[in-house]
């Protein structure tokens, strides 16, 4: 693009870069409270490589306190009610979330296009709110220390997006993140995961499950009513390798595992191209916030995929983020926003989210073992656990929080504008 072609510039109060579930919440959220704000996505459609479907029963407690859960509930999706991990054809544990206290005694598998999609027409109802689809974020507007905005490309076009706060919702790759030079902390992490969808067989049950043999390790994610996600564990960089075997090897690997994917498998996997590579990564960006910038989701921490917690961490921050955002509004007036008012958001987060991570890295150590004589503990001692009051609690993280979440409902505004 020329130099001499002019800015075509914007004023808000918030941009959000990142149209995935914490950006689309936190934008709803704030469209909602009179908020003038942008939400920038840099794909131009929302259909895109491998993104999470799980979501913890907390999300349907904050989908239901924003008065939408019976809208969503018409996305067609599937309600699970439990997770289990079984071990050589002998159930390990159960993580039921059926025995919680109801309404939210399930977890819900959704498509995230649909999802997102309907949180960009609900904010969309309100006249502070703009969407940018197929715009990339390029570099920060700063002055000294402080972010007062973006520059973004959109189709070719360069614009300025001036603000209060910029958001950064984009990803465990964050753009916003690398632009402000904000460092991570990243835990080893031995695995990798390999994904493929799979049409189900007729009459074949496909809970949400891990299946754990002496061959590795499979996983199942039920999606919709005629495919289910497919998992394949493998040691951290070793796909090359897989791919060299060719895809009749790793069918035959599978079929060891699960000899009911002879029925399917030889007939639908043809090619390493249906099959997307899961990094595994783990991490805590050091610092979540400064003036005139926050990050939330996986900009702002990495989770492993153990027990699904991406998604729902990603709008539990975005709720946080709200009440942060809007207090710091009403408490500085006018400007960009400072970190000293919006530090609160990240005293809270970090403890509860570092105390996820635990809990997922205490689950990928006791899935890992091998050794024979662990291996045996192993199988005696979690049936047992899985019915002590410690078991249920860790599972009321898992699927509730490990903290006191709530929408802030006092900033919406009293009727569309």
């Amino acid at each position: 693009m020329s130099k001499s072609t002019p800015l075509n510039r914007f004023d808000v109060d918030v941009v959000v870069v990142g149209a995935g579930p914490g950006g689309c919440m936190l934008s709803y959220l704030l469209a909602r409270s009179g908020v003038k704000t942008a939400l920038l996505e840099r794909h131009n459609s929302l259909d895109r490589e491998f993104r999470g479907y799980f979501f913890q029963p907390l999300v349907l407690k904050l989908f239901d306190q924003l008065g939408l859960l019976e809208d969503i509930l018409r996305i067609p999706h599937e309600r699970v009610d439990m997770f289990k991990f079984v071990d050589h054809g002998k159930t390990l544990f159960e993580v039921r979330f059926d025995e919680l206290e109801p309404p939210y005694n399930y977890g819900l598998n959704i498509s995230q296009p649909p999802l997102l999609e309907y949180f960009i027409q609900q904010s969309s109802r309100f006249s502070n709110f703009t969407y940018f689809g197929g715009t990339t974020a390029k570099n920060l507007i700063k002055r000294g220390d402080s972010v007062h905005g973006i520059l973004a490309i959109n189709q070719e076009e360069e614009i300025e997006l001036h603000s209060r706060l910029v958001v950064g919702a984009d990803g465990r790759y964050s753009t916003i993140r690398k632009l402000a030079d904000i460092s991570q902390t990243m835990d080893k992490f031995e695995f990798d995961f390999v994904w493929f969808d799979m049409p189900k067989a007729l009459g074949k049950d496909y809970p949400l499950q891990i299946k754990i043999e002496d061959e590795g390790m499979l996983i199942y994610i039920p999606k919709g009513e005629d495919q289910v996600q497919v998992g394949w564990v493998i040691k951290k960089k070793t796909y090359p390798e897989l791919v060299k075997k060719g895809i009749d090897d790793f069918i035959r690997t599978l079929i060891v595992i699960e000899p009911d994917l002879q029925d399917v498998l030889p007939y639908h996997l043809k090619s390493f191209k249906q099959c997307s590579v899961l990094d595994i990564q783990v991490g805590m960006t050091d610092t979540w916030v400064r003036d005139g910038l926050l990050l939330l989701g996986d900009a702002a921490h990495i989770a492993s995929p153990f027990s699904g917690q991406g998604n729902s961490l990603a709008i539990q921050d975005a709720v946080i983020a709200h009440d942060s955002i809007m207090k710091a509004m009403t408490t500085q007036g006018s400007g960009v926003l400072q970190e000293s008012f919006l530090k609160n958001y990240e005293l809270y987060r970090k403890p509860a989210v570092a105390e996820i991570q635990r809990i997922q890295a205490m689950q990928a150590r006791l899935i890992a073992i091998k050794n024979p004589t662990f291996l045996g503990l192993r199988r005696t001692v979690a049936p047992v656990a899985r019915r002590t009051s410690l078991f249920k609690k860790m599972r009321d993280k898992i699927a509730m929080g490990v903290q006191k979440i709530e929408v802030n409902t006092s900033f919406f505004l009293s009727q569309e504008s």
